[in-house]
Formats: C-alpha cells, sequence, structure tokens
C-alpha cells in the first residue's frame, strides 16, 4: 500500500470527525514525510474525493457536511488570499521603473 492511501486509511479509522483531529507533525512522523509532502498529499486524496478536512487542530476524516463545508470555506480564503498577493505582485511591476510584460493564464478543469 502506498503511503497516500495509507494515510487515508488511517485518518478514516484513527481520525473521523473534527474532535479526533490529528495534527499534521504526527502525520509527518508516522509516515516519514516532510510538511510539503504531506500536503501534497492530502491534497492529491482530496482531489480524489476523499473527504479530508484540516483547521488549525490538524486534519481529519469528515464526519458530516458541516466539516467538509468548514473545511471548503478555509481553503476558499486561502486561495483568495493567494490571488490577492498575486494581483499586488503584478501591480508592483506596472510601478517599476523597467517596462515589464504581464501574463495571466487561467487553467479551468
Amino acid at each position: 500500500m502506498d503511503k497516500q492511501t495509507a494515510i487515508c486509511n488511517y485518518l478514516k479509522k484513527y481520525h473521523t470527525g473534527k474532535d479526533n483531529a490529528v495534527y499534521s507533525r504526527e502525520l509527518e512522523r508516522l509516515f516519514s514525510l516532510d510538511g510539503r509532502t504531506l500536503r501534497r498529499k492530502i491534497s492529491s486524496l482530496r482531489q480524489d474525493g476523499h473527504p479530508i478536512c484540516s483547521d488549525e487542530t490538524g486534519y481529519y476524516y469528515a464526519e458530516s457536511q458541516r466539516e467538509i463545508n468548514a473545511t471548503i470555506c478555509r481553503l476558499n480564503a486561502l486561495v483568495t488570499k493567494i490571488a490577492n498577493a498575486r494581483t499586488g505582485m503584478l501591480y508592483a511591476s506596472i510601478l517599476s521603473d523597467e517596462p515589464a510584460s504581464i501574463s495571466i493564464n487561467i487553467n479551468l478543469k
């Protein structure tokens, strides 16, 4: 079994519901992963339709639609912050003394 599947099974078995969340550091230790790799695996699981939720208490397998919705709201807020930072950087490049060309690509799946 690969680590991604093992993480999903572990969360589903031992950490279902927000009250049973596990800190990312513990998952990193258990599965011998660094934080970045763990986040990528969690993201991939989510993209495959597994309801892996997260908040300040850690990661957990969703027990309810409310938990899923809360995680979606949190992820949307992160995306908005990243988009705003990107816009600020594009604006800064226009204000610089040197000419700059800007290209924006949006890929929707």
